[in-house]
């Protein structure tokens, strides 16, 4: 209805997915960080004793062994063990062992065991490996081993373990959104629906959390009391309608054949046509039609609606139309008829130039990308100002009469408002170039070929449930004869 367009925002249902996820995988950082914590202890704790046992195992096997044989000893630790033992000199070139992560607590607990003189490097001479300084018989040594074990491999079985955690996260997530979202979803399309004008089928009250329960009866009650007010509407605008118009043409009458001079009786006629005026558009506000909505050209019904109001015939009226052919739109013949007459009205009552000529301009096209065929129907008058379009679309509102000098009901947009509501569309009002009022009418496009398959499978789906209701008596009957 107004000219600004909302902003393009996220579902409910991907806010609320992605924040759960946000909240699995922030949980589960936590909890990696938690494990590497309280874990850091007992790890640095079993290399540490490993490196300890090592270096006192090696050195009482030295000190122990025959001195002949030595030297197939440390051949041997080196071809099995992957151990080696050269000795220690002041010149060696020196890599400390880095300091971070479990480092600084292992060469700790080495120092505690082995003495605090101890050097644990990580390169000797830019040879690479783990390198802890002994004592062998008053002599310093090195003991080299691999590095591997300051960094354990920590193998692929974890990985398929996270894979399976997340996807179960994930499927949990979703399934948890949809529980949440499709109550909401659900009202959202009847809110939709009941502002089409449409009756929508009651909200399931007996289904869902206790919340859900209460807004779906409020929201039942709700309808049923709009229903209830639109009804009462329509009859009392009906009603008085109809009263009138019956003094209205008796008026009339007698005002025609009454010996009146020709400008009292013209101006007479004149106030009594525009009182007929008012009272066709509240009948046309009140009256709701309940045909079912059908396919129609959008081309076929702008020259019908034009050839309707007389435009051509108008010598006051130039019309520049360009009517793009083979637009459907779904909607109601009669209704979108008259919405269409109404601002062929509108426009030759407030459209109207300085020199009294109404240049109209009427357009028919597909948006970009398909999905929204848009009328527009735009005049070179003095136009209306951007604070007042909001107002006028509401009924019995009306723009300035002082700019025009004329009068209305203030139902015209109101009543094209609505119809176009009824049929999924909007109405946004907007300036022409350089002056001039630009209201374009927005539907839901939609092709032959579309409805086919819609058609096609509504008629499957009806099938599916009268068999399902025939399998069902079946079953019934099936019991009855058993029982027998």
């Amino acid at each position: 209805m107004l000219n600004r367009r909302p902003k393009h925002r996220p579902s409910l249902f991907w806010r609320t997915f992605l924040l759960l996820c946000g909240l699995i995988f922030f949980s589960a950082i936590g909890w990696l960080q938690s494990f590497r914590v309280l874990s850091e202890l007992p790890y640095s704790q079993g290399v540490a004793q490993h490196i300890v046992s090592t270096a006192n195992l090696t050195k009482y096997a030295l000190v122990t062994a025959d001195p002949l044989y030595r030297i197939d000893l440390l051949r041997i630790l080196a071809a099995r063990e992957g151990l080696l033992i050269s000795p220690r000199d002041i010149s060696d070139r020196v890599k400390p062992l880095p300091s971070d992560g479990f480092n600084a607590l292992i060469e700790q607990l080495v120092k505690n065991s082995l003495g605090q003189e101890t050097v644990l490097a990580s390169r000797v001479n830019n040879v690479p490996g783990l390198w802890v300084s002994v004592e062998i018989d008053g002599d310093e040594y090195w003991m080299q081993t691999s590095s591997d074990l300051l960094d354990p491999p920590l193998g692929t079985a974890w990985l398929w373990w996270a894979l399976a955690a997340c996807m179960a996260s994930l499927f949990g997530a979703t399934l948890l959104t949809r529980h949440v979202i499709d109550p909401l979803a659900k009202l959202s399309l009847v809110a939709t629906q009941l502002g089409q004008g449409k009756v929508p089928d009651p909200l399931p009250e007996d289904s869902g959390t206790a919340e859900i329960q209460a807004v779906n009866m409020s929201f039942n009650h709700m309808v049923q009391d709009l229903r209830r007010m639109e009804t009462d509407r329509e009859l009392l605008l009906a009603g008085v309608s109809h009263d009138l118009r019956t003094p209205i043409t008796r008026l009339r009458l007698e005002v025609e054949l009454a010996n009146l001079p020709d400008d009292s009786r013209n101006a007479m006629v004149s106030d009594l046509e525009q009182m007929e005026n008012i009272v066709n558009q509240f009948l046309s506000y009140a009256r709701h039609s309940h045909e079912k909505q059908e396919m129609l050209n959008l081309g076929e019904a702008i020259e019908a609606a034009m050839s309707n109001a007389r435009l051509a015939s108008d010598s006051t009226v130039t019309v520049d139309s360009q009517i793009a052919p083979n637009i459907f739109v779904i909607a109601h013949p009669l209704e979108l008829s008259r919405a269409l007459q109404n601002l062929f009205t509108n426009a030759m009552r407030y459209g109207r130039s300085e020199d009294g000529m109404l240049r109209l301009h009427v357009r028919a096209e597909l948006s970009k990308d398909g999905r929204k065929a848009q009328i527009s129907v735009g005049d070179e008058g003095p136009g209306l100002p951007e604070d007042q379009r909001e107002r006028v679309m509401r009924p019995f509102e009306r723009g300035e009469s002082a700019r025009s000098g004329v009068t209305g009901t203030g139902l015209g947009l109101a009543i094209v408002d609505r119809i176009v509501r009824r049929s999924g569309g909007t109405v946004v009002l907007d300036s022409m170039n350089p002056h001039g009022l630009l209201v374009k009418v927005l539907f839901p496009a939609t092709t032959p070929e579309a409805e086919k398959s819609k058609e096609e499978k509504l008629q499957k789906e009806q099938e599916k449930l009268e068999k399902k209701v025939l399998k069902g008596i079946q079953k019934e009957k099936d019991k009855v004869k058993d029982k027998a």
